[in-house]
């Protein structure tokens, strides 16, 4: 059990056994208010009753639960999810039955380090039509270190008839769990060493859970612009605490994440999830080959192992025009990723093809604004020239991934030049996730890659011969050198 996790564990055993299991607080005998288990067929927006964390410390906005509740729900809430730790959250379950007794109606989580069947029925008892099992906590809590514990707690509440969540952090706990055939999996973003989001991870993970289960993005969601790519990325539900609470305006706030999630579910898309798969659970880098101009090109990518073929729609020396692309695309029967690059022209052509199906992305070089950017309903990312320490400090752009490429006055791309060493280096200090483009070769790309970590390359005039033709005999190089 990760140190945190078994700190906040620890503290919850010592006040059990001085409160007992109801906390000290008067628990119904019997449960008055109706079961009410959301539908996860239509997308869920599950809002938090959170008055603080251990990584955010006491958040003291929230005075009364029951009129945060109204307003989630007035802006469109789904369902409430209730923290009731008290030690590290500053929650109680009297939070949980106060807003159940006034929102019959709304599907109601207990949010909470729960350890036992008695402690299932308790939230049943106060009103929760769902509960928190959190596989770690109850892995490393049981004897054996295994599911039986969860096992138990999952089947009493489904017994109550009440849903489990069950929550997931990495691959080894989704392998232990899915032999239980869960309904409904979370997958939190937030690494319970470090407190760090990893917003890639879930995308990864959510490829090895089976259709039948419904799932929940859990932490990390800041804004529209994430929610949409969870709702593309195929997830069920969202989770959200911090980014409401300390919102200016909670009822914009999540009306604007659920017209998120709700469009990014209209307008599916895999990108992200084989990205994150590979860099996350296969634990391999992503190798994408830019500037294709012909067939041969990009047949001799794919052959080697290319993840992602480019295509420059804007003014380069590798540009081509869309119809030729999709005259490659058709001939290259193959399910490597595709990507148009533009700048600030070709961008209705490119966002066409992306909405057809035969592009998957759309590569933002230029100043494009981001709310014009999200208002595309497609999967793009944006590309980062970096001139000094600040541009990987980019609050402003939040595509799942940020292309960091060398800075140039004269041009948006294609320099051929890396980007300075005490840059990257100051990016990896500060544990900045690299995507990297600018001046990669065959030569230099291992060395980069061990001394920088980056998750993906981008290489473009580093394969090639002259500008736009690529040399087959770099490329399989290259490929060589990454083995």
């Amino acid at each position: 059990m990760e140190e945190i996790l078994k700190e906040i564990v620890d503290k919850r055993l010592i006040t059990l056994n001085k409160k007992g299991i109801d906390f000290g607080i008067n628990i119904p005998e019997k449960r008055s208010a109706p079961l009410s288990i959301p539908d996860f067929n239509k997308g869920i927006l599950i809002c938090e009753i959170k008055r603080g964390s251990p990584s955010e410390g006491k958040m003291n906005g929230i005075n009364n639960s029951v009129e945060w509740v109204k307003k989630y729900i007035e802006a469109g809430a789904d369902a409430i999810s209730v923290l009731t730790e008290e030690d590290y959250f500053f929650g109680s379950l009297q939070d949980l039955i106060s807003i159940k007794n006034k929102f019959p109606g709304i599907p109601v989580l207990r949010k909470d380090f729960l350890l036992s069947e008695e402690e299932v029925e308790i939230s049943y008892r106060a009103g929760a039509d769902m509960v928190l099992l959190i596989a770690s906590v109850l892995i490393d809590l049981d004897e054996k270190k295994d599911v039986e514990l969860l096992k138990r707690m999952k089947r009493k509440a489904e017994e109550l008839g009440m849903l489990p969540l069950i929550e997931v952090h990495n691959k080894e706990e989704l392998e232990m769990v899915l032999p239980l055939k869960p309904g409904l999996i979370g997958i939190n973003s937030r690494d319970l060493k470090t407190f760090k989001i990893n917003r890639g991870y879930p995308f990864g993970l959510k490829k090895l859970i089976p259709e039948a289960a419904f799932i929940v993005y859990e932490s990390g969601i800041r804004n529209k612009t994430d929610s949409y790519f969870i709702g593309s990325g195929g997830f069920n539900s969202i989770l959200i605490g911090t980014s409401i609470i300390k919102s200016s305006d909670i009822k914009e706030k999540i009306s604007s994440i659920k017209a998120g999630f709700l469009r990014g579910i209209e307008n599916k898309s895999n990108f992200y999830n084989r990205i994150f798969y590979k860099i996350f659970i296969e634990k391999k880098i992503v190798v994408k080959i830019c500037g294709i101009t012909n067939i041969e090109d990009a047949e001799c990518a794919v052959k080697y192992g290319a993840d992602i073929i480019g295509f420059i729609l804007a003014k380069s020396p590798r540009q081509i025009e869309i119809n030729k692309v999709k005259d490659i695309i058709n001939k290259l029967n193959s399910k490597v990723l595709k990507v148009a690059v533009v700048v600030d022209e070709h961008i209705d052509e490119a966002v066409n093809a992306v909405r057809e199906g035969w592009l998957d992305a759309v590569q933002f070089q230029g100043d494009v604004r981001e709310d014009i950017i999200e208002s595309l309903n497609i999967s793009w990312y944006k590309v980062i020239r970096v001139n000094n320490r600040a541009d990987f400090n980019q609050s402003n752009y939040y595509s799942p991934i940020i292309l960091y490429d060398t800075f140039s006055k004269e041009v948006y791309g294609g320099t051929g030049k890396q980007i300075d060493d005490n840059l990257l280096e100051y990016a990896k200090n500060n544990d900045i996730d690299l995507y990297l483009a600018g001046g990669i070769t065959p030569g230099n790309a291992k060395s980069i890659i061990s001394k920088y970590n980056p998750l993906l390359i981008d290489i473009g005039s580093g394969v090639e011969k002259s500008p736009g033709i690529k040399d087959h005999d770099k490329i399989r190089r290259l490929f060589e050198e990454l083995k």
